[in-house]
């Protein structure tokens, strides 16, 4: 504490608790902005003169389209494609049936030659044929046997013919869909109701794939960037600045929109020890405001707020009454801010004490340096 005898009344001023809030210099931005871009290269034939006029698009809205000329014949090609591949099926079915045809006609006449061979090798036993027939009969079973087995092959090879035939039309399927994607990339619509920005396409321009075409965002999800000072987030009182804060956002007009802090940067600035927030406007209101506009970010000041003349605080310290102001406690403030010649300051706890109205003062220097 510091000597300070009596000090004029004139050298103090009480210190009232003041209501105000804290604002912050905000910029407007978009929460989510797509990028709609061309699906594949092509020339422009057609462009959607609302949506170049008036830079708004609703869902499904066609906003461009390419040149179809080259694409048609394409597709069209493709189908007439996938129907001979299936046409080559149609016919494997028949070479198939064909070939299990033959497998039962070989297997049956297998048969009836085995019949006769054991027929023949009977009487051959009791000598009622001679060996020369014998061998003939030999001969033919052994005929009738390779042709079943020569069927059975072909009715495999029958069977994966068709199969080879199929994988043909699933690729040609492929093909004819990977062509209508590319038909339906002619054409760029809208996902969703929104503002569009950066539409400038123009009848007869040549674009490439994947070149951006312009930027769409929804107008009911904005958002304001702002930074705070550090010392707002180590608060521990009601008005630190916290996740699902509610503030005001005030535009140039005097228009409020309300919002919810929703992110804080993790990182402050090293010189300026501010912390980057992001708010999330209500969507009722959202619309109303401008990408980019400049907007003040209100926030509860809570209490322990005064407004004291400049001169009262020195490098940070301030020196409140003591005793009835017959001693001068310095204490450090937290300058919020500067109106004119005077400070709005929080001191906690200082409501109704005294304040030293010139920190540079004869009298209180003289303490000072008598302390």
């Amino acid at each position: 504490m510091l000597a300070f005898g009596s000090v004029a009344a004139q050298e103090m001023q009480s210190l009232q608790p003041i209501e105000r809030t804290e604002s912050y210099v905000g910029t407007v931005r978009s929460r989510d902005v797509n990028g709609l871009s061309y699906g594949v290269r092509g020339c422009i034939a057609q462009v959607s003169e609302d949506a170049l006029r008036n830079q708004v698009a609703s869902a499904g809205q066609v906003l461009v389209e390419l040149d179809d000329s080259l694409s048609q014949l394409a597709l069209k090609t493709a189908e007439a494609r996938v129907a001979d591949l299936k046409a080559a099926v149609e016919e494997r079915d028949l070479s198939l049936a064909a070939a299990e045809a033959d497998v039962r006609r070989r297997g049956e006449e297998l048969a009836f030659v085995a019949k006769e061979f054991e027929r023949n090798q009977t009487m051959f036993r009791r000598g009622l044929i001679n060996e020369t027939t014998m061998e003939a009969v030999e001969r033919r079973m052994m005929d009738a046997r390779f042709a079943a087995e020569q069927a059975k092959e072909a009715m495999a090879a029958a069977r994966s013919a068709r199969a080879r035939a199929e994988i043909a039309v699933q690729i040609g399927e492929l093909d004819l869909e990977t062509t209508r994607i590319d038909h339906a990339g002619l054409v760029l619509t809208a996902p969703f109701d929104g503002v569009l920005v950066g539409f400038e396409p123009r009848v007869g321009a040549c674009v490439t794939e994947g070149a951006l075409a312009a930027q769409l965002y929804d107008p009911k999800r904005k958002a304001v960037d702002v930074y705070v000072l550090i010392s707002r987030l180590t608060r521990t009182d009601a008005t630190a600045v916290t996740r699902g804060a509610q503030v005001t956002v005030r535009r140039g007009n005097g228009a409020a929109c309300g919002g919810q802090i929703t992110w804080i940067d993790t990182e402050a600035d090293l010189e300026s020890q501010y912390v980057k927030a992001t708010i999330d406007l209500d969507e009722t209101c959202a619309p109303q405001l401008f990408l980019n506009e400049a907007v003040e970010v209100e926030m509860p000041g809570g209490g322990d707020l005064f407004r004291v003349p400049a001169g009262a605080v020195l490098e940070g310290t301030a020196y409140l009454g003591s005793g009835n102001n017959a001693t001068l406690e310095p204490v450090a403030v937290e300058i919020v801010n500067r109106e004119g010649e005077t400070l709005v300051v929080r001191l906690p706890g200082a409501a109704g004490r005294q304040i030293a109205v010139d920190a540079l003062d004869d009298a209180v220097t003289a303490r000072l340096d008598g302390s």
